[in-house]
C-alpha cells in the first residue's frame, strides 16, 4: 500500500495470548464482551465485542485492541470513532441506518464487513487504518458503503440484491464478485479493477480513475457497456500520494523552507526569495498543519523575527523528485490582495545552470487580487536575468474562484507539457529552450525538461506579483490542500520528442509596418512629432516612445534629448535605480509574426560601466512573456553598437514592447539609432570558424549535451559504418564508440577551431575504456596537410582526465581541425568534457595598447568625478596626472584602458612604472563593467620612480579594464603630480 506500513502485531497478540500447550489445538473462545458505555479506553479484549444500540449513538473505541470479532448489531451507532485501536474484523449488520466508523492514529482494522448504510473515514492516521474491505449485497436500496481513504482490498460479495459501493479514496484492489453498483468520486482512484463471472452487469460510474483493470464479464461503465477494460483504464498510475490524513505533516515526504530568502550559488543572500515577498517562512504548526484530511498552510500578519507576515513552503527535495509525470492537487486557496499561493517544481539539480536556465514548472499560481483566474506558467532560458517564461491566465467558469476547491495538475512528456483544471487542458506547451553559461548552442530539446523536477507547496504574501496587503486584506488564512498525487505513464510509452517548428505567420493589414528602410522602429532619430502621435510627456521629438518608471521596485528617473556625435539620442538620468533592471523602461511598440527572425541594435554609452538589459516581449495582455531572450548588455563611456537576434515563436503581437530596462544602476544612459528589423532565418555552419566560448574554451559541445536529436552539433563522425555502435547515449549523456574491426580508421572532428601562432595551448577530456587501448589525438590544418600536433592518449578501464599540451608553430589557422582517432582495437570507448584553451599568449606580446606612451593618450581614457579636479596628458612620453583636488572617492580620478579581453585559467602579469610628487596611495584594478574586481592592489607611491609588478589568473572569460585609481588616498594632499609609464598586460 502507499499508506505507511505497520508491522502486525494483531498476529503477535494472538499467539502471545494462547496458554502453554494449546498452540495447534483447539481453543475455548471467550465470552463475547458486550459494550455497555458510549466510551471504551485502554483494554484489551481477548474475545468479541458486541455493539448494541444499549450502548448510546456515539461510540468511542481509544487505546483498545480487539482480539476476537467486532460486532455491530441492531442499529448502528450514529458513530464509532477509533484512536489508537487494533480490530481483527470488524462486522456492521442491520438496517439502512446512516452510520459514521472514523478510524485515526495508530488504528488498524484487518477485515470489515459491511451490510448496512456506512461510511468507512480515515483522519489524521498514521498507521495503516481500514485494511480489507467486503461489501455485501443488499435489496434494501439505502445500504451502501462509503469508503474515505486509502484501501488495500475493497470486494462485494452476496447472491442476492446489489452491493452499493462509492470510492472516495484510493483502492489497491477492487473485486467485484457480486452484482455491484459503483460510484468513482473524481478523487477516487482503483489502482486494480477485477470482475468475475457472478460480477456480470455491475455498474462503474464517476469521473474518478481506474488504472489497471480485468474483466471476466461485461459491466456498464458511465452508461456504456464494455467488456473491453483498455476502453476506460486510466494510462497514469499513481506511484507517490499524500491524502494529509495523518495527524502531522509526513516529514519522510515534506521538508521546509525557513526564512525569507535563500543564498545563491555565489553566496549572496537574496531577501524575499527575489520576489520582494514580505512573509517569513516557519515550519510551525500555527503555519502549516494538517486538519480533518487536509493540509493547512496558514498566513498570518504577526510580528516575527523582524517581518510582518508568516507563512509556510514545503518542498519535496530530497525525498522524492520525478522526470515526467502527471502531478496533481486538489486545493482551495485564500483571496485578498497580496495573497500569492503556488503549487510549483523545481529541477532536484540545476543541471544546466541557475534559475531558470534549469527551469521552473508552474503548475499553479494564483493571485489573491484575482481570485477568478489561475496560472500556469515555465521559466527557462538562459540564467537570470536573460531567462525567458511562458504561461496563460485561465478562467474559472460558471462564477468560481480560487476559493473553492479544484484540482490542478500538469502531464509532463518528453517535448510537451499539459495543464488542467479540474480535468480540463486549458492550455499546452511544447516550446522552450535552455542555454548554459559558455555554451555555444542550446542544451539539447527538451532540456531542461528533462531532468528530474521536485513538488513545492507554497503561500506568499506581498511582492512582485501580486503587490502587498491592504487594509481590506482578511488574515490569518489558509491554502487547504486536500491532497497531492504524482502518476507515471505506464499505459503507453512516453511520446518522442520533436524539435518545435515555427511556419512564418502573415501579419494584418493593421499591423506597424516596417518604414523603407525595414526598420520597424519609428523615430530612432528622436527628430521627429506627428500631430496624432503620442511621444514622452514634456520631451520634444519623442512620438512613437513612452518612458516607465516602476515605483514599486524603487524606479525613480527622467529622460531627456542630448546630441552624441551629431545625432540626438535620448539620454536617461537614473535618481534611484531600483532592484529589477525594469525599474527603469524606455520602450516602444512593435508588430512581431510568429515564426518570423528579428534583429535589434542600437548605440549606447554610459559615463563608466553600467549594465542594461534589453528584452522582446508582450505586454499585460501577454502576461509580460518575453519573445526574446532578456539580453544584459555592458555600457562603457564609449559609444558602442550592439544587437541581438532572435526568433519568434509566439502568436503574432501586434503591439510588443520593446524594452530598453536601465535598472540597476545610477549612471546614466545615452541611447540612439535603434533599429528592429526582420531578417532571413539564422542558419547555423558548425563548422564555420569559432571563436572562444565565454569559459575560452576552444572547443564546441565538448560535453555532448547539444544539438538535436543525436548531441554531436559541432562534431563530424568518421567512418560511422565501421563502428558496432557510434554516437551520445541520451541518459549518460558520453559519446561512446565501438569499432567493429580493429582496422578500419573510426573517429570524430572538429573544425574551424582557432589556433594562434606561437601560442601554448592545452586540451583536456575524460576517457575511459572496456579494456585498456590507446587513441591518437591531432590538431591538424584545414585542409589536413598540416599537423600542428599529436599525441598518442592511453585510456584504462576508470574514468581518468588526460591532457596534452603543445605550442603552435609560427602560422595562425583559424580553421583548423581537432581529429580524434578511434580505430586500432574493438574496446568501447567513452569520452566527455572536451575542453581546449589557451595557457599563454606569444612571447612577448602586450595586451596594453601605448602602454609607453609613444602615441600620446592614443586608445587610453579618463574620468574626472564633479568633486575632483585634475588634468591629464602625456609628456615625454609618460603619462601625467597634474591633481589640483583628489576628490572624495578613490574613483575620483581615474586614467583607464578598456577593451582587455582576458581568457579563463591564463594567469596575466601587470607591470608598469610610476611616481607622485608627494606620498600617497594609488589603486590598481582590473575589473569588468559590472566592477568586478579580479586584480585589485594599492601601490604607495614616492618622488623616485618605482616598478610594480602583479600576477593574477582569470576565474573566467571577461571583457575587463586596467585602471588607476588616483582619488582620495586619506586625507587631503593639495596639488601634486602623477607620473606612469611602461605599462605592460601579457
Amino acid at each position: 500500500m502507499l499508506k505507511k506500513a505497520v508491522t502486525s502485531f494483531t498476529a503477535a497478540c494472538l499467539i502471545m495470548t494462547l496458554p502453554p500447550g494449546t498452540i495447534g489445538k483447539a481453543v475455548q473462545k471467550d465470552k463475547p464482551y458486550h459494550l455497555k458505555d458510549s466510551i471504551l479506553r485502554d483494554k484489551t479484549i481477548e474475545g468479541d465485542l458486541v455493539i448494541t444500540p444499549d450502548a448510546g449513538e456515539n461510540i468511542t473505541l481509544e487505546n483498545v485492541t480487539v482480539l476476537g470479532e467486532t460486532l455491530i448489531k441492531g442499529e448502528a451507532p450514529d458513530t464509532l470513532q477509533l484512536t489508537d485501536s487494533e480490530l481483527h474484523s470488524l462486522s456492521v449488520q442491520g438496517p439502512g441506518h446512516l452510520a459514521k466508523i472514523t478510524v485515526s492514529g495508530e488504528s488498524v482494522v484487518e477485515e470489515t464487513e459491511l451490510e448496512g448504510n456506512v461510511i468507512l473515514e480515515e483522519n489524521e492516521i498514521t498507521s495503516d487504518g481500514f485494511q480489507n474491505v467486503t461489501v455485501s449485497a443488499s435489496h434494501v436500496k439505502t445500504k451502501k458503503a462509503d469508503l474515505k481513504g486509502e484501501f488495500d482490498t475493497v470486494s462485494t460479495t452476496g447472491k442476492k440484491g446489489e452491493a452499493q459501493v462509492e470510492i472516495d479514496g484510493i483502492a489497491e484492489r477492487l473485486e467485484l464478485n457480486t452484482l455491484s453498483s459503483v460510484a468513482l468520486s473524481s478523487d477516487g482512484v482503483v489502482k486494480e479493477l477485477l470482475v468475475s463471472q457472478t460480477g456480470k452487469g455491475s455498474t462503474i460510474d464517476g469521473e474518478g480513475s481506474i488504472e489497471k483493470a480485468t474483466l471476466n464479464s461485461e459491466i456498464e461503465f458511465n452508461g456504456k457497456e464494455t467488456s473491453d477494460a483498455a476502453s476506460f483504464v486510466t494510462p497514469w498510475s499513481l506511484v507517490w500520494n499524500d491524502e494529509f490524513n495523518e495527524e502531522e505533516i509526513d516529514r519522510n515526504k515534506w521538508t521546509f523552507d525557513i526564512g525569507n530568502g535563500y543564498t545563491n550559488a555565489n553566496g549572496t543572500f537574496i531577501p524575499g526569495w527575489g520576489n520582494n515577498e514580505r512573509q517569513y517562512y516557519t515550519d510551525r504548526p500555527e503555519n502549516a498543519r494538517t486538519e480533518d484530511g487536509k493540509l493547512l498552510i496558514t498566513a498570518k500578519k504577526e510580528d516575527y523575527k523582524g517581518y510582518a507576515y508568516t507563512s509556510s513552503r514545503l518542498k519535496t527535495k530530497g525525498l522524492f523528485s520525478k522526470t515526467y509525470g502527471k502531478f496533481e492537487m486538489k486545493a482551495s486557496l485564500p483571496v485578498g490582495k497580496g495573497y500569492w499561493p503556488a503549487f510549483w517544481m523545481l529541477p532536484e539539480d540545476d543541471r544546466y545552470g541557475g534559475w531558470a536556465a534549469s527551469g521552473e514548472i508552474d503548475i499553479l499560481e494564483a493571485q489573491g487580487s484575482n481570485p477568478g483566474e489561475a496560472i500556469g506558467t515555465l521559466h527557462y532560458g538562459e540564467s537570470w536575468p536573460n531567462n525567458k517564461y511562458t504561461g496563460t491566465h485561465y478562467a474559472f467558469e460558471n462564477g468560481s474562484t480560487i476559493a473553492d476547491e479544484h484540482v490542478y495538475s500538469v502531464e509532463w512528456e518528453p517535448g510537451e507539457i499539459r495543464w488542467y483544471v479540474d480535468g480540463k487542458l486549458r492550455q499546452t506547451q511544447n516550446n522552450w529552450y535552455s542555454k548554459g553559461t559558455g555554451n555555444a548552442a542550446n542544451f539539447t530539446y527538451p532540456a531542461p525538461f528533462d531532468q528530474p523536477f521536485h513538488m513545492l507547496l507554497n503561500l506568499a504574501i506581498g511582492g512582485n506579483f501580486d503587490g502587498d496587503p491592504t487594509e481590506e486584506t482578511m488574515f490569518p488564512q489558509s491554502m487547504d490542500v486536500d491532497y497531492v498525487r504524482v502518476y507515471d505513464l505506464t499505459g503507453r510509452p512516453y511520446q518522442s520528442p520533436e524539435l518545435p517548428v515555427f511556419e512564418q505567420a502573415p501579419l494584418p493589414d493593421d499591423a506597424k509596418q516596417p518604414l523603407e528602410d525595414g526598420n520597424l522602429i519609428y523615430n530612432n532619430g528622436f527628430n521627429q512629432e506627428w500631430e496624432d502621435v503620442d511621444g514622452i510627456p514634456g520631451v520634444e521629438n519623442t512620438d512613437y516612445w513612452y518612458f516607465l518608471t516602476v515605483p514599486d521596485f524603487g524606479g525613480k528617473a527622467n529622460v531627456s534629448l542630448d546630441q552624441v556625435d551629431g545625432s540626438h539620442f535620448a539620454k536617461v538620468d537614473v535618481e534611484e535605480p531600483g532592484s529589477q533592471p525594469y525599474s527603469v523602461q524606455l520602450i516602444q511598440d512593435v508588430s512581431l509574426g510568429k515564426g518570423r527572425y528579428y534583429r535589434v541594435s542600437f548605440d549606447a554609452k554610459s559615463n563608466g560601466s553600467r549594465p542594461i538589459n534589453v528584452k522582446v516581449g508582450g505586454g499585460a495582455d501577454r502576461g509580460y512573456s518575453a519573445y526574446s531572450n532578456s539580453e544584459a548588455f555592458s555600457l562603457t563611456d564609449e559609444l558602442e553598437s550592439y544587437e541581438m537576434v532572435f526568433q519568434m515563436t509566439e502568436a503574432n503581437d501586434l503591439a510588443a514592447r520593446v524594452e530598453f530596462n536601465l535598472g540597476l544602476s545610477k549612471l546614466p544612459v545615452w541611447l540612439g539609432n535603434v533599429r528592429v528589423e526582420e531578417i532571413p532565418p539564422v542558419q547555423v555552419d558548425p563548422d564555420a570558424s569559432k571563436p572562444a566560448l565565454s569559459n575560452g574554451n576552444l572547443l564546441y559541445n565538448g560535453t555532448f549535451d547539444q544539438g538535436f536529436p543525436d548531441r554531436l552539433l559541432f562534431w563530424n563522425l568518421i567512418g560511422s559504418e565501421s563502428a558496432e555502435s557510434i554516437g551520445v547515449d541520451p541518459e549518460e549523456r558520453v559519446f561512446a564508440v565501438k569499432p567493429s574491426s580493429e582496422t578500419d580508421e573510426v573517429g570524430m572532428v572538429q573544425k574551424g577551431v582557432q589556433l594562434k601562432a606561437l601560442n601554448e595551448y592545452e586540451l583536456t577530456f575524460d576517457g575511459v575504456a572496456e579494456s585498456d587501448r590507446d587513441l591518437v589525438i591531432e590538431l591538424r590544418s584545414k585542409d589536413g596537410e598540416e599537423v600542428y600536433a599529436s599525441e598518442t592518449i592511453s585510456l584504462t578501464t576508470d574514468w581518468d582526465n588526460h591532457a596534452m599540451k603543445f605550442t603552435m608553430p609560427d602560422v595562425t589557422d583559424l580553421e583548423s581541425q581537432l581529429i580524434i582517432h578511434l580505430g586500432g582495437s574493438t574496446d568501447e570507448v567513452k569520452l566527455d568534457n572536451f575542453k581546449l584553451k589557451k595557457i599563454a599568449g606569444a612571447p612577448g606580446a602586450n595586451m596594453i595598447q601605448n602602454g609607453s606612451f609613444d602615441t600620446d593618450l592614443e586608445f587610453w581614457d579618463n574620468y574626472l568625478h564633479y568633486d575632483a579636479s585634475a588634468g591629464i596628458s602625456s609628456e615625454d612620453g609618460q603619462a601625467k596626472i597634474s591633481i589640483g583636488n583628489e576628490g572624495n572617492e578613490t574613483w575620483s580620478v581615474q586614467l583607464y584602458q578598456g577593451g582587455l579581453k582576458l581568457e579563463p585559467g591564463v594567469e596575466y602579469t601587470l607591470s608598469f612604472d610610476a611616481s607622485s610628487t608627494v606620498d600617497r596611495t594609488m589603486e590598481v584594478t582590473v575589473e569588468n563593467a559590472g566592477y568586478h574586481r579580479y586584480l585589485s592592489e594599492v601601490v604607495q607611491l614616492g618622488g623616485d620612480k618605482a616598478h610594480y609588478e602583479y600576477t593574477f589568473t582569470m576565474p573566467a572569460s571577461d571583457s575587463t579594464s586596467l585602471k588607476f585609481l588616483l582619488g582620495k588616498s586619506g586625507s587631503s594632499i593639495g596639488a601634486h603630480d602623477v607620473e606612469i609609464d611602461n605599462v605592460v598586460l601579457k
